[in-house]
């Protein structure tokens, strides 16, 4: 046995193959588009947001591209699809629970509803589960509670001879794997519809596909351009008038801001360093001087920090540790020197009547002694003086020989090694000591050359004046420890800003020097250079933060500009050419002209021509034949039109391999009278070969579609969808009152005779003469639907604006008797019904069941009468 051949490749088929190479989204975009028809302006947003996305953009959405899944089922010719029936319906509109819409799977299903009474909501059931041009939103009960986040219901299918299986729908962003074979069609679904050029433009189911991809291209191209356009009018206007110079380095760098501009190194242009702060205030200050003057203060401000530096290196040289290390040594060698005097004087004069002969104080008085005797007292000798009667220059009395001897001695210790050593040590400590604290290292001094300093280098003024700080501590150290006996440490010493300010004074003086030399253009006019340059520098060093956002604008737009591409149409434009060789073929459109005189004869003649093309693909229109350059728009009416979009629906499933169902909403909402005959009778002559399911609110419609069923012998079945307590969409076999056909009618008052019969056996006399007086007030009804419908054979119809004279031949039937059977059962009718409030003085009794039968039976005579003779009719 031969494997059967697979099922030709689709129009959607060649769709999604083509998608694999496309932007993420677009094939999002398809998804959509096969899903649910027209893109909404969310969904445009979103695919903004996607394409955007595909170049790097952050965004909460992820694209979800066209799948195999999305597309409508494909069976084969034995593998049709019919459906069985719609129930335990859930979040859908207001459609009440525990309903079951059940369908006839051969012929045709009638379901009929007023406005409101929930055909909506099983159409839009059908057109989210099945294969819908346009799917649209399921949306839930808003005035309910507990409302499910996705419609559901149980829909019973058939595929083939097959029995029904009944499976859960959920609500999804794509059609049934099995059911999207089923085709529905209601206005939304039209391929025709009027364009932007006034004419009916044609679009065939897959066509409209690159179209509308197209339309988002150009959509989103349309919003990418906008917002490039808004980005670009956001120039900061610093930009468009500049404070800054052409010719210097930040001038050059902002007029050549780029996307990919370093931002960094902008930063690093507008960041000055102290020394480029300080030049930029000195240029400042002196360009806008003499030359001569400005020569001179600087020459100043260089010898400032020159005699600076020259204190602060004999600082250095005093404070060092080999000088006070030196200092502390020769201390501490002063000291050891005077205790071996000391110790020889306690020898020579321990017998002495004094004591501390040698001590400090008392050489400082044998000091005094001596410098009194020799400057004042006896000049002219040596001391001491010892001639006769020389007195003693410390108590003036005249020294004796025992005195005299004493000084000698005292004179030759002090002559002594050790104690000229000990004296030798002491005054040159002394002298050092005198020269370390007559150093000047406090900042008082040097206050004006610090101030200096610090308004040329801040932080190097403050260095210095921590060196000095430091200088000034070591000092006192030393000083405190002399003479303690103990080790000194010596704080540690900062770096020596004598580099820097070295540095400083030759800046000063050459700055001084080029301000000399500035007398001439030339050098003034490289002064002037540095100075804009600097200037500059400094003017982007406040606007760093404008100029990281003309940066993120620039980004913005090339963002765009990369995204740009992703909008072009040229390959959608070829698939839509494509398509379109392989769909508007010459047997397509010999298939239309033959759906077009089904259902409009040869009052609408028109023809299937291209008119050019736009984005995605070639355009069709409709023209008319016997008026080429007319537009169809001005010609047809809206019924004319609707009739067109209804032949070209038939026309593209006519093209499909398989027999599946075909659902119509409301497909003559818009026609007028002389159409909708012609399309009842297309839609039962479609029933011959497949199911065919309508909803509509058309009671006229539903009369054409119940006779042309029943004379081609088709399979009709009636439903009748209402409001309810529980809400919409409550189901009930066959036609409201209004609807029924006489026949109908005649069978539901005989049942309603019949249970009225037991409120006149048990003698509920009050609620039996209601009970009869509905029956006749339908009975009554019933005469005059007979009246319309049998006797005239609905050649004239109320609320219907046009006779079919073709069945006039059906009235001649009627005879005198017929006319006499008829006054007589209407008029028994109307005297029993209280049409008008009866006189109170009369009681009449309703009549009994059994003549309630009676006078049914007379209509139900009546109307097998004139349908037997209306029959032998032609």
């Amino acid at each position: 046995m031969t494997k059967p051949s697979p099922p030709p490749k689709t129009v959607l088929d060649t769709i999604l193959e083509w998608s694999k190479d496309r932007p993420a989204w677009q094939r999002d975009a398809l998804r959509r588009i096969v899903s649910g028809g027209r893109l909404s302006d969310e969904d445009r947003k979103e695919l903004l947001d996607l394409c955007k996305q595909g170049h790097g953009a952050s965004v909460a959405i992820k694209p979800s591209p066209l799948t195999k899944g999305h597309l409508p089922a494909n069976p084969g010719q034995g593998d049709s699809v019919s459906l069985v029936s719609v129930a335990d319906v859930e979040g859908v509109n207001n459609l009440a629970p525990a309903q079951t819409l059940t369908f006839a799977q051969s012929g045709i299903t009638i379901i009929y509803g007023d406005n409101g009474t929930g055909k909506s909501g099983y159409s839009r059931i059908l057109k989210r589960a099945c294969r819908a041009r346009h799917a649209g939103k399921i949306e839930g009960n808003i005035y309910g509670q507990n409302v499910p986040a996705r419609a559901t219901a149980t829909i019973s299918y058939a595929i083939g001879r097959a029995a029904p299986a009944p499976e859960k729908w959920v609500d999804a962003d794509r059609p049934h794997k099995t059911l999207s074979a089923v085709s529905v069609f209601d206005s939304e679904c039209a391929s025709v519809h009027i364009n932007e050029k006034n004419e009916v433009a044609f679009r065939p189911f897959g066509l409209d596909i690159p179209d509308e991809l197209a339309g988002a291209c150009q959509s989103i191209k349309e919003a990418l351009a906008t917002e490039q356009t808004q980005l670009e009018k956001a120039r900061n206007p610093l930009f468009l008038k500049p404070s800054w110079k052409e010719t210097t380095a930040v001038g050059k760098a902002l007029a050549s801001l780029k996307h990919d501009t370093d931002p960094l190194k902008i930063s690093a242009m507008g960041t000055l360093t102290g020394d480029e702060t300080a030049r930029l205030a000195r240029l400042r200050e002196d360009l806008s001087k003499n030359p001569a003057k400005a020569f001179a203060e600087q020459t100043l401000k260089a010898d400032s920090i020159k005699a600076l530096l020259d204190e602060l290196k004999d600082i250095e040289t005093r404070t060092a540790d080999s000088a006070l290390m030196a200092l502390f040594a020769a201390h501490r060698d002063a000291g050891e020197k005077r205790e071996a005097a000391r110790l020889a004087a306690e020898k020579a004069f321990s017998g002495e009547p004094l004591p501390d002969i040698g001590s400090e104080v008392w050489r400082s008085l044998w000091e005094a002694a001596r410098r009194y005797s020799s400057e004042a007292a006896y000049p002219e000798q040596p001391f001491p003086a010892v001639e006769k009667d020389a007195r003693c220059v410390l108590c003036q009395q005249t020294l004796q020989p025992e005195a005299l001897d004493r000084m000698v001695r005292f004179e030759a210790f002090i002559r002594k090694d050790t104690e000229r050593a000990a004296q030798v040590a002491e005054a040159a400590v002394k002298t050092a000591r005198q020269d370390l604290t007559s150093c000047s290292i406090g900042t008082r001094a040097l206050r004006p050359n610090l101030r200096e300093v610090m308004i040329q280098d801040a932080d190097l003024a403050r260095r210095t004046r921590r060196y000095l700080a430091a200088a000034r501590l070591r000092r006192c150290v030393l000083l405190k420890n002399l003479g303690s006996g103990e080790e000194v440490t010596l704080p540690a010493t900062p770096p020596n800003p004598g580099h820097h300010l070295a540095l400083l004074e030759s800046t000063i003086r050459a700055y001084a020097v080029e301000l000399q030399n500035a007398a001439g253009d030339a050098e003034r006019k490289k002064l002037e250079a540095d100075l804009a340059e600097l200037a500059d520098r400094e003017l982007l060093g406040g606007m760093l933060e404008t100029v990281q956002e003309e940066i993120d604008r620039l980004k913005s737009i090339h963002f765009l500009q990369q995204c740009a591409p992703d909008t072009a149409t040229n390959a959608i434009t070829k698939l839509g050419n494509d398509i379109a060789d392989t769909v508007i073929t010459p047997k397509l459109r010999d298939r239309f002209q033959e759906e077009i005189v089904k259902l409009a004869a040869e009052k609408v003649r028109v023809e299937i021509v291209r008119s050019g093309g736009k984005y995605g693909s070639p355009q069709y229109q409709l023209r008319l034949f016997a008026k080429p350059d007319a537009k169809i728009k001005d010609i047809l009416s809206e019924g004319e039109r609707t009739c067109v979009a209804l032949a070209a629906f038939l026309t593209e499933v006519a093209t499909a391999t398989h027999l599946s169902a075909f659902v119509f909403d409301d497909p003559v909402s818009s026609l007028d009278h002389r159409w909708r005959r012609q399309v009842a009778k297309r839609l039962v002559e479609e029933a011959e070969h497949r199911q065919v399911v309508v909803f509509t609110h058309d009671l006229v419609f539903v009369n054409d579609l119940h006779d042309l069923a029943y004379e081609k012998k088709r399979a009709a079945k009636l439903v009748t969808v209402s409001r309810g307590p529980a809400g919409a969409g409550v189901v009930a076999e066959g036609l409201p009152w209004k609807a029924q056909s006489v026949e109908d009618r005649i069978d539901k008052l005989e049942k309603t005779t019949r249970e009225a019969k037991k409120l006149y056996e048990n003698n509920a006399e009050e609620e039996y003469a209601v009970e009869a007086a509905g029956i006749y007030d339908g009975l009554r009804a019933s005469w005059e639907r007979a009246l319309e419908d049998v006797a005239l054979f609905r050649v004239v119809q109320r609320h219907r604006d046009y006779i079919d004279q073709k069945n006039i031949k059906k009235i001649t039937v009627l005879n005198e008797a017929d006319c006499d059977a008829f006054h007589a059962g209407f008029r028994k009718c109307c005297d029993v019904v209280d049409a008008h409030d009866p006189s109170s003085g009369r009681n009449a009794v309703p009549p009994p069941p059994t003549e309630i039968i009676q006078d049914l039976q007379a209509l139900k005579d009546w109307v097998a009468a004139l349908r037997d003779r209306q029959k032998k009719i032609a």
